[in-house]
């Protein structure tokens, strides 16, 4: 599954890790009128749940997003940023012009300094600081300085933009995405990737199962899901062929430093659930006290899923009770989520489900599942 309950190290992949297949972006600015007549922070009527943001990173001599024989004192970051705040405040400045002059981050040249979009859950203790400011302004305004681990932050919060996308990855002999193995030339490439979207198009056409057989990516196996993801997270190229397509709409050849890519924009789709995990010895994560046999917990799950399902049935509790996962203290509560960010077992079954249905039970590496649906 997911690494649903590491919201620390989640926050660090999303500021500063680059995964499989993620580039930067190009800027998408919010709509002009929905923009607040003031840069300076005003907090919004009602928190959103959720926020966009990008921030300019200022770090100083020590922090870990500098080189090693920088002189700069935290004093004298500190002092720079609040320069940048001011700058960055100016009615006609544009906030893509100060990241690409001030920041530090070696991925905001490109992106415009996105750094995702959160909720305050996704937010460890080391960046509560950086929630505390991006939940408590409105879309355009502009913080002061805050201070995290990797130095001082000027931040801005964005409008939501989001994909979501499955695609065809054909890499060739010096992309980034190529084996070292890879002997097919750029020509040869294209040529394959030309024949597979022609497949593509073809009627009745199972884009899953072409993922499947003819992807190099590392999602081939989930059939080139790449799930919902914001703006600015995937290559520039990848990104504005997504933004002109619709639904269901297949396009490609696509090509970036990855190699050519064959793209079909999905329907973003989410869903609340819970879920009570029963763990085996041997079973991923599995903690070492647990010893009950693979059997024993198959038999227990579907205990739970019979208990679960009678009238009046309180799923939390039953969490609480007989969970082997980090989340059942919390009544088994995994939130809301998309496709691509659970395995692909425990997402076929919670997306089958409707609201207040139980499935179970449902083996994953971490073990057998009940799963309840509340989204």
């Amino acid at each position: 599954m997911a690494s649903y309950d590491s919201s620390t190290l989640k926050t660090l992949c999303l500021f500063f890790l680059i995964a499989a297949m993620l580039a930067p972006g190009t800027m998408v600015s919010a709509d002009e009128s929905a923009k607040p007549k003031s840069k300076v922070p005003t907090k919004p009527a009602k928190e959103p749940s959720r926020v966009a943001a990008a921030h300019i990173l200022i770090a100083y001599k020590g922090s870990p997003a500098i080189a090693a024989d920088s002189t700069r004192t935290k004093e004298e970051a500190l002092q720079r940023a609040k320069e940048i705040v001011a700058k960055a405040r100016m009615p006609e400045v544009r906030w893509e012009q100060v990241v690409k002059e001030y920041s530090e981050d070696p991925r905001a040249i490109e992106n415009g300094g996105k750094i995702g979009v959160f909720q305050r859950a996704d937010l460890g203790p080391a960046f509560t600081d950086v929630g505390n400011a991006l939940f408590s302004m409105e879309v355009g305004q502009i913080s002061d300085p805050i201070e995290s681990p990797f130095g001082f932050h000027v931040l801005t919060r964005l409008e939501i933009v989001e994909f979501a996308a499955s695609h065809i990855l054909i890499a060739y002999k010096g992309s980034q995405a190529a084996k070292a193995d890879t002997t097919r030339t750029k020509e040869e490439a294209l040529k394959l990737t030309e024949e597979i979207y022609a497949k593509a198009l073809e009627p009745g056409a199972d884009f899953t199962e072409l993922a499947k057989t003819y992807s190099e990516g590392p999602t081939s196996t989930r059939g080139g899901s790449l799930g919902i993801f914001p703006s600015g997270k995937m290559h520039p190229a990848f990104e504005r062929a997504l933004v002109d397509m619709k639904v269901g709409d297949v396009e490609g050849p696509v090509e970036t430093p990855f190699g050519y890519h064959v793209i079909r924009r999905d329907k973003i789709m989410r869903v609340g659930a819970s879920h009570v995990l029963v763990a085996y010895g041997g079973a991923t994560r599995a903690s070492p006290d647990v010893t009950r046999t693979k059997e024993e917990a198959q038999a227990l799950a579907t205990q739970i899923v019979e208990e679960a399902r009678k009238v009046g049935a309180t799923f939390a509790d039953l969490a609480k009770k007989y969970s082997d996962g980090p989340s059942g203290p919390q009544g088994g509560a995994l939130g809301v989520f998309g496709k691509g960010q659970m395995v692909p077992a425990f997402e076929k079954a919670v997306f089958s489900l409707k609201v207040g249905e139980v499935a179970g039970p449902v083996e994953t590496p971490f073990g057998f599942h009940v799963i309840l649906r509340t989204e």
